[in-house]
């Protein structure tokens, strides 16, 4: 599906706070309230807005965040597509990307505490088969943590 610029601006500033009205975005674009309501229900429709979320802040309490990479040692479909269900499934994992290079997987985890952290790995990679082995970056700090897509090098280009 194809954006122009309007849906692209409209995209940019809800990234920014999705609470944003459609009479709020109407004092910074080109279009009336109702033209720019019909924009976002479509676009949620379509599903090119995937999901209206609150991004918590981690004042809420302190979790233990990692970088896990995965390396796996069974390239079968059945099994992968088993394993990544499980992944998908676990609250703990905030994301999963699927790269290039020695590793499979890099997955970001978030828990409670390293007990937490060493149960959820060892009952979601540690006996799995599919794992050749993996290994753990912890988060010292999060300095940035953003799931915006940089929209203006689409308006720029």
């Amino acid at each position: 599906m194809t954006h122009d610029a309007i849906d692209l601006r409209i995209l940019a500033l809800l990234q920014q706070d999705a609470l944003m009205t459609a009479d709020l975005l109407a004092e910074r674009l080109p279009l009336s309230p109702s033209a720019i309501a019909r924009r976002i229900r479509r676009m949620r429709a379509d599903g090119t807005i995937a999901a209206d979320v609150a991004i918590v802040s981690e004042e809420v309490g302190p979790f233990l965040s990692a970088l896990v990479h995965v390396q796996f040692d069974r390239h079968s479909l059945d099994a992968l597509q088993a394993f990544q269900r499980r992944i998908l499934a676990s609250p703990h994992i905030q994301l999963m990307l699927e790269v290039t290079g020695n590793f499979d997987l890099v997955l970001l985890v978030s828990t409670r505490d390293m007990d937490s952290f060493n149960a959820l790995v060892d009952s979601l990679l540690g006996g799995d088969p599919v794992v050749r082995r993996y290994e753990t970056s912890f988060v010292k700090r999060r300095r940035k943590f953003t799931p915006a897509l940089p929209l203006h090098e689409l308006l720029e280009g």
